[in-house]
């Protein structure tokens, strides 16, 4: 039996709060279908308002968003907020383009004083470039003691640093498969 919110306020995520937090992290409808494990159609009529999905459903989506560091809140006026809580970083060297959607990673000062990244996933210690000073993503960049899951990798090949990876991370998500 198919079990449907009671009523719009009982949604764990509106429309508008799907095709907002899609545009952010610059996911297409399968994107999204991909990550939440749900049809692309479904998303197709719930983002058109011409159908709701099972309560489900809806978590699920909700839940992909969270993963890539998305957070939903609702104003005390009733107004929407979607909150980008995810960090990045960027990977320099030979082992730059080993990491990918899902691993889990942390960063820690290195004997040299530098911060690099290890892949606790994959075993690897990745060497990392220093903090912007300036720029409009700089607070969000990766900090000594950060941990999360990756959810987005851009690799490309770099002139003077060989392969570098783009990595953004969410720091409050955590791999479904460690939860029982």
């Amino acid at each position: 039996m198919r079990k449907s919110p009671q009523s719009l306020s009982d949604l764990p995520l509106f429309s508008g709060d799907c095709r907002a937090a899609r545009s952010l992290r610059g996911w297409n409808q399968d994107d999204l279908a991909q990550r939440a494990q749900v049809g692309r159609a479904t998303i197709m009529r719930f983002e058109s308002e011409s159908g709701i999905p099972t309560a489900r459903v809806l978590r699920k989506l909700r839940e992909a968003f969270e993963e890539a560091g998305i957070i939903f809140e609702t104003t005390k006026d009733g107004k929407r907020l979607l909150i980008d809580n995810a960090s990045w970083l960027l990977l320099l060297g030979r082992n730059a383009d080993q990491t990918v959607a899902g691993d889990e990673i942390s960063v820690m000062e290195g004997a040299d004083g530098v911060l690099v990244c290890v892949n606790q996933t994959r075993s690897v210690i990745i060497s990392m470039a220093a903090h912007p000073r300036h720029g409009q993503h700089a607070p969000s960049y990766a900090k000594n003691g950060d941990k999360g899951v990756v959810f987005d990798v851009q690799s490309r090949a770099h002139p003077d640093y060989g392969r570098v990876a783009e990595i953004s991370y969410s720091p409050n998500a955590y791999r479904k498969d460690d939860i029982s």
